[in-house]
Order: structure tokens, then sequence, then C-alpha cells
């Protein structure tokens, strides 16, 4: 139902704004919300969209940001272009095509109607001050927001708050491993191994290159699903710069890492189930014994544990993306020599770089490596992938229950865009589950998953 009470003008700012109708909520949108999806106001249906006027003065302040200045950007001119078709947002606007509304909320800032321990003249605090008047005033109010402080900030003050979930999948499509076990007859699996190939009815409807455990009577064997829908055979003997696959997951994702064909990798897992190692050996193989690509090219987004951001660290950008890079060559050195080491990096084949140096780039005949790509918001990861240039190939790394980014949720970012791009030819996804760490790593790696949150 479309909102049917006509908003009346006033200079005053304690002036009351017209409600929507009764069935229809208000819904205060906060900065995240435009920077993961510049067409969020599109999507609330036949409800009321308010955006306090300090969004649109972040928006602003985010027009040249490295990684969500296009998403800005986009916002605005979002915004612009209701401002040139309506004359003024100020009062609201028809968007969508379920009679939803918009409006840049100018007033409702009054800070004395929020506890005195949240008045602090940011942000959050005249966000929050906006949806609390509105809901003083007899509005059905819920703050929409990616970013979870906030959130709590809102239960706390007794708003209705919901984390925004458009572009994020829904709770039953998040588990998705990129593999799969099929029982077989001991003939089909004599065919797969004499011809490397079988043709599977049950695999015909699984998505492309999906991992595939076959069970027989009389053994086993590991394929995956190619783009002609018949089960290829994965060899357990495939090895990337020393390294074999000792589990089967490891093995199918060995067998990805190495197909040119495969132009995206998205690996998985807990920590320490080996998905740097393996895409560091795998980019190493292709760089330095096969000669696909000119080098390998590793992003780490700036998100530390505790949010200690990079431009607070002292030195040179060198010294300060030390941290960062030191994992990496951690990595690298339980693996290989410090000589390889150096020489790589000597001849230029390897480089370590923050993700905000990625911003105007096209990576050509590079494999390239997002670690920690759970971090990333989906738009961000979008951008990213968007950068890859010919004859090079992305491999995104992630452990969803380590995120240090507050905007990223379990069912969007990373998971979203796996979901998104599951079963097309370029496309491919393995978890790992099999910890390479020591016993005690494993032990607390799995205490502080199991923890209720």
């Amino acid at each position: 139902m479309a909102t049917t009470a006509k908003q009346t003008r006033t200079t005053s700012s304690t002036r009351t704004s017209a409600r929507p109708a009764p069935s229809a909520r208000t819904y205060v949108l906060d900065t995240s919300v435009l920077l993961a999806d510049p067409g969020a106001i599109r999507r609330f249906a036949e409800h009321e969209v308010v955006l306090p006027v300090v969004v649109i003065t972040e928006l602003e302040g985010k027009r040249h940001h490295p990684e969500l200045g296009f998403f800005a950007r986009s916002a605005l001119r979002m915004l612009d272009e209701l401002r040139i078709t309506h004359g003024r947002l100020d009062e609201p606007v028809p968007v969508g095509d379920e009679g939803g509304t918009v409006r840049v909320e100018l007033n409702h800032t009054d800070p004395t109607s929020l506890p005195s321990g949240f008045r602090l003249g940011d942000s959050d605090t005249r966000i929050l001050a906006v949806a609390t008047n509105l809901a003083a005033e007899g509005h059905a109010v819920t703050l929409v927001s990616k970013d979870l402080p906030l959130r709590i900030k809102a239960s706390a003050v007794g708003l209705g708050a919901e984390e925004y979930r458009a572009e994020a999948v829904s709770d039953s499509d998040t588990g998705y491993s990129g593999m799969a076990e099929l029982e077989v007859t001991a003939g089909e699996l004599d065919e797969l191994y004499d011809d490397a190939v079988l043709d599977l009815v049950e695999a015909r409807d699984l998505p492309c290159h999906q991992g595939l455990v076959l069970l027989s009577d009389r053994g086993t064997a590991l394929g995956r699903v190619g783009p002609d829908k018949r089960v290829h055979l994965v060899r357990g003997d495939r090895e990337a710069f020393g390294i074999h696959g000792r589990s089967a997951e490891q093995r199918i994702a060995l067998e990805l890492l190495l197909d040119p064909e495969v132009g995206i990798v998205s690996l998985g897992g807990r920590a320490g189930t080996g998905k740097s190692a393996m895409a560091l050996c795998a980019g190493l193989e292709a760089v330095l014994e096969r000669g696909q690509h000119k080098k390998v090219v590793v992003f780490r987004p700036l998100f530390a544990v505790g949010g200690q951001e990079l431009g607070y660290l002292p030195g040179s950008e060198a010294e300060k993306m030390g941290p960062w890079a030191q994992a990496v060559f951690d990595t690298l050195g339980a693996m290989t020599s410090k000589e390889v080491i150096e020489e790589v990096l000597d001849r230029g084949m390897l480089e370590v770089l923050p993700l905000t140096h990625i911003r105007g780039r096209s990576l050509h005949d590079a494999f390239v490596i997002v670690d920690e790509a759970q971090s990333l918001e989906r738009n961000v990861l979008l951008t990213v992938l968007s950068r890859i240039g010919a004859n090079s190939k992305v491999v995104l790394t992630h452990d969803v229950a380590q995120r240090d980014n507050l905007r990223v949720g379990r069912h969007d970012g990373v998971v979203a865009v796996i979901e998104k791009l599951k079963g097309h030819p370029l496309f491919a996804h393995v978890t790992l589950t099999r910890s390479e760490r020591s016993p005690i790593a494993a032990l607390v790696t799995e205490m502080l998953e199991n923890v209720t949150l």
C-alpha cells in the first residue's frame, strides 16, 4: 500500500512528519546500507524509507575512498536523479513499483530523546536521534544497518533494528562446500579410471566444477563435474611447488588451482586447513614452473585483529605493511627455503600489497590471491574481481568465522558471491576441512568456532 498522507514542510525543527499508511513501516537507513547496495532505497516494497541528512554527508565523504568510492557516487547519483525528477527530497517521493517512498530527513535530530550516554555528537547519534524522534511521533520505525555496533545501540534505546540482507543469501543457501559423494558401480569406476571421464546421470544437475567422491564396493575415486556435465577424473598425485593434497578436498582444490580454464577459485575453511599455502604454492607453480603467468600478487585487506588500521602504524608504507605481509612470508617459509623466497622477490615475481592498491589497476598475466576475503563487503569484492585482466587467475581464501569487518555478516560478502557464481564454468569453490596445524591450534580453533554467538 502506498503512503497516503501528504507531508507538509515547515521551517521548524520540531515539525510533525507525515505518517505512512498504518500497514507501512518506516525504515531509517544508515550509510553502510547504501555503500553495500546503492539501489537499496528501491527494495523496501510499499514502505517509507528515511535517510537522515548526515547519511548524505557521509556519502560525500566516501566519494574518493579507494574501495567504497564507486558505491558512494552511485548512491548519490541515484538520489540526484530523484531530485531532478521530483524537485525536492525533503518530502516523500515515490520509488519502486510497489508504492514505496523515500525522503531525506532534515529535522528530528534533537538528541535529547536519547539517553545521556548516547549523546556523543557523532553520525551514529544523529541517525539514532532521527529514528527515536520519528518513533515518538507514532511511526513504526526500524533502523536498518550493516554496522553491527549501530544495531546494538538501536536495540539498547528500544528501537527495532535489522541487518540489511537484500544482497545476502538465505540461511539455507550458505552450506555449499563444493564437494559431494556419489555411489557408483564397480564398472563405472573402472570406466572412469580407464577413460578419465564418465557420463553419470546423477552428476548432470550438479554445479560445474563441483568435486566428487565416488564410492563403490570395489574402491573409491575422485572426480569433478566438467562444463560438459560429465565426471572428470582427479588424480591424487598432483603437486604444486612440492606440496600434495592430503584430503579429498585438498586434492580437488589443487586440481582447480592448476586448471588454467578456471578463472576464479574460492577456497574456504577454518584456520589451519591450508588455504593460503595451497594458493601460494599453486601460484608459484604457475609462475615459476609452468610460465602461465608473470607474477603472483597477494592482496590483503587492512583489517587487523583489534581494528588497528594501516595509517595509524609508524613508518613508511613498506614498514606499515610488514605485519600483514609477514603472514604470507611465514606461510612460504614453512614450504620452501629463504633463498628461494628472496630470489622470487628480487625477480619481482611476488608482490604483497594492501587491497587499496588495486584501485585503478588492471592485473594482466598475474596469479592473484585475495587473502582474508571474508572481511570484504560484497560490492568491494566484486570490484576486486572486475580488476582481473587478460591471462590472469584469482583465488579467494576465506574463513567466514574470522570476520574483522563488522559490516560483513555471515551470509553476505564472499558467501553471497559464491552463491551467485556457483555453477559458472569460470568459477569453482571448495571448503577445506582437514586441519594442517598443530593439535593445539586445531583444538583452540574448534573451541572458538563452537562458541555460541
